[in-house]
């Protein structure tokens, strides 16, 4: 072989090597982020809400700002809280917020880190009910909002769950009515909510159950497409607390 042809082949294999891994890292970089991420989620204030045709409340400007630091384009999308969920379960949206943690969405999304904090309490009209005895177990009917992870929790926890409310206000509505002994809800919400009915707090007892953190949960089938970008979205959380 001459040494003309010795270089020709030598520069065929060099410029075909140099190709081949320019368009890996181009596969590579076009997979680490989605043109539009579609998120879904609940009106749910004072969280988040719709007035006058925009999408207000800290949990949309939280999310606001992380889409912001990561320069990610993104459309979000308000429906009920249950729809939301099997919306992202069945890969139509790509994740819903704001939530807290729990095995059930686990087997179908993968969790991002705490975005807001929330507290669960209980809300009733006497301060001298036992929500952890036996009895109060067996004989008096309690609830949450549907769907949510608070009204799983009942269920696992062995109460007499009843009703299947969507509405933070209707949560109330029932406990004043006497066809619910108690309510588990967010702290934040339900404050909200009793304002919003005009009705004073010393007429509801609140008992603090637990601390739960509020993130976003993105679906497996996402994650298994887009593998960096919880990592992403986690750092760019991050950068955000730090404003």
């Amino acid at each position: 072989m001459s040494l003309a042809m010795l270089f020709k082949a030598h520069w065929f294999q060099y410029t075909t090597a140099f190709l081949l891994a320019f368009g890996v890292t181009f596969n590579a970089y076009s997979e680490v982020r989605p043109e539009r991420l579609l998120l879904v989620t609940q009106e749910w204030r004072p969280y988040q809400y719709q007035e006058e045709g925009d999408m207000k409340g800290p949990g949309i400007e939280k999310l606001k700002c992380t889409m912001k630091v990561m320069q990610q384009p993104y459309q979000i999308t308000m429906t009920d809280w249950d729809r939301a969920q099997i919306l992202v379960e069945v890969g139509e949206q790509h994740g819903f917020f704001l939530a807290s943690q729990n095995a059930i969405r686990d087997k179908y999304a993968d969790y991002s880190l705490p975005v807001m904090n929330q507290v669960w309490s209980w809300f009733s009209l006497s301060d001298s009910i036992d929500t952890q005895s036996a009895m109060f177990k067996e004989e008096v009917a309690v609830t949450a909002i549907f769907g949510s992870n608070k009204w799983f929790w009942l269920h696992k926890s062995g109460y007499r769950v009843e009703k299947k409310p969507r509405q933070p206000t209707t949560l109330i509505e029932l406990l004043l009515a006497g066809e619910v002994g108690a309510v588990l809800a967010n702290d934040f919400v339900m404050k909200d909510a009793i304002q919003s009915l005009g009705i004073s707090h010393r007429a509801i007892t609140r008992s603090v159950v637990k601390e739960k953190p509020l993130g976003v949960y993105f679906s497996k089938k996402f994650t298994k497409q887009y593998p960096l970008f919880v990592s992403e979205f986690n750092q760019a959380i991050a950068q955000c607390e730090e404003r």
